[in-house]
């Protein structure tokens, strides 16, 4: 438990402070989660090396870090949205470069046709960032409750719990993330 340094009134004597309930709810929260968190640390780590040393812009390293800090805690659909977005940025800046500015600046989905399109790409890479693409549309874009992509349209379909399919989800995305980045850098 963390000691509060103690406050002094208005003679100096010492007067203790009582912790905050919200700091107790969040040690407990911590304690909980712990092992799963851990235990996505681990996985992080033997998909994406610590020093991966890619060139990006400020905003794309942002992104890049925070669906891997998404992830860690447990926020799937946070890691989901970021990770097209980095996947997004990166073909941008990946496509921009090879003449192709007008139609990566037309998001992801023509971002995917132009690279697929161009052969720039490994098809199973771009099936991999288009299924991604898809994931992510019902969190970004509101759909109808029948839409194929939705949480609950999916969870239905393959009888998981929606938090089992998220957390499969998000690890797709990263590894998908990584192997663009790699596959784009690789081709440079």
């Amino acid at each position: 438990m963390l000691k509060r340094p103690m406050d002094r009134d208005i003679f100096g004597n010492p007067v203790s402070s009582r912790r905050p309930r919200y700091e107790a709810t969040l040690e407990r929260m911590d304690k909980v989660s712990l092992t799963h968190r851990a235990a996505r640390m681990r996985w992080l780590s033997r998909v994406i090396p610590k020093d991966i040393g890619f060139m990006m812009s400020m905003e794309t390293y942002k992104v890049f870090e925070e669906a891997k800090s998404s992830f860690i805690t447990g926020n799937f659909v946070a890691t989901i949205v970021l990770s097209a977005c980095f996947i997004e940025h990166w073909l941008v800046v990946g496509l921009s470069q090879r003449g192709f500015t007008k139609e990566s600046s037309k998001g992801l989905a023509s971002s995917i046709k132009v690279a697929r399109d161009n052969k720039l790409i490994d098809k199973f890479v771009l099936d991999s960032a288009d299924r991604l693409r898809k994931i992510r549309n019902p969190f970004v874009h509101l759909k109808s409750f029948e839409h194929e992509y939705t949480l609950a349209q999916r969870t239905f379909k393959k009888r998981v719990i929606p938090d089992e399919l998220l957390e499969q989800d998000a690890k797709e995305a990263l590894s998908t993330m990584y192997a663009i980045a790699v596959y784009a850098l690789s081709r440079t």
